[in-house]
């Protein structure tokens, strides 16, 4: 391989190892932040031991933590109409992110894989195999690095306001005052830290 192309290929595959393992690192900081938000309710109602709250969630996935924050949320925190909707919105963005971080870190990549006359690496090919009704159903995918840190952007967003729920449940503080809504519906955090 000419040393100008394998730089290249190098450089290109190094690129597209590091955006995925980037964004499963920031996914999993939604979990912790889930975890978080699940034992700061369960403290409030009077569970203290660290340990056993520990030992409960241990092994829960991202969506099963997911599913007990919505639930325990509904039932602890009284809640208006407004803020049910806006914890909704957040926790639905988790659930859809779920479902592209099962493709991706569940799915075959084909990063660096290059035929012969290749000289450009910055597509990773990739494969899911899911079975429906009629048999199999193969999910193809061609990503690139923006796809990746495109998902990076909404897993960090989704952590910050996670991090940010979790701080209202665990401080006692009116969850209303902590996020804003844009024109489209989306939740997201104040520009000023104390609104």
């Amino acid at each position: 391989m000419d040393e100008d192309i394998k730089k290249k290929y190098e450089e290109q595959t190094e690129d597209l190892y590091a955006a995925l393992g980037k964004f499963a690192v920031e996914f999993e900081h939604i979990c912790n932040y889930l975890r978080l938000i699940i034992m700061a309710i369960l403290n409030n109602e009077g569970l203290r031991n660290e340990k056993v709250m520990q030992i409960l969630l241990a092994d829960l996935t991202a969506d099963p933590l997911r599913a007990q924050v919505m639930s325990l949320v509904a039932e602890t925190q009284g809640l208006s109409d407004a803020e049910i909707k806006n914890i909704n919105n957040i926790l639905n963005r988790v659930q859809n992110l779920t479902k592209t971080r099962n493709d991706v870190l569940h799915g075959t990549w084909y990063i660096g894989w290059a035929g012969v006359g290749d000289n450009e690496f910055t597509a990773a090919p990739g494969i899911k195999i899911k079975r429906n009704k009629k048999g199999t159903a193969p999910k193809t995918f061609e990503w690139k690095e923006k796809d990746f840190d495109e998902l990076s952007v909404e897993a960090v967003e989704l952590w910050s306001l996670l991090a940010r729920l979790y701080g209202c449940i665990s401080g006692n503080f009116k969850i209303e005052n902590n996020f804003v809504v844009d024109a489209n519906g989306k939740v997201g955090l104040p520009k000023k830290m104390y609104e």
